[in-house]
C-alpha cells in the first residue's frame, strides 16, 4: 500500500507535533510523526496516499494560527512510498 512522508518546517517540538497530527488526521490517517528538536521540523508518515499537498499545507496553515509558527510541507520533501 503506498503511503505519504513529507516533513514539516517549525514543527519541531513536542506540542506543535500534537497540532500538526491533530490538522492531518481531518484529512488521512496519521501512520506516524517523529520530531526532530534541533532541525524543528516533523516528519509525517499519512497511512495513505490520496491527500494533495496542496490540502495539507492548508490545513497546516490553519493549524499555524494562534501558534506562533508557519507550519508548511518543506519543499521537496513530498514523496510516496
Amino acid at each position: 500500500m503506498a503511503t505519504t512522508v513529507f516533513e514539516v518546517e517549525q514543527a519541531g517540538c513536542p506540542s506543535c507535533a500534537r497540532r500538526v497530527r491533530g490538522a492531518l488526521e481531518a484529512l488521512a490517517a496519521v501512520a506516524e510523526l517523529t520530531i526532530d528538536e534541533e532541525q524543528d521540523v516533523a516528519t509525517v508518515r499519512l497511512a495513505t496516499a490520496g491527500a494533495s499537498e496542496d490540502a495539507v499545507n492548508r490545513v497546516l496553515a490553519e493549524a499555524s494560527q494562534g501558534s506562533g509558527h508557519a507550519y508548511r510541507v518543506r519543499p521537496g520533501s513530498w514523496r510516496s512510498e
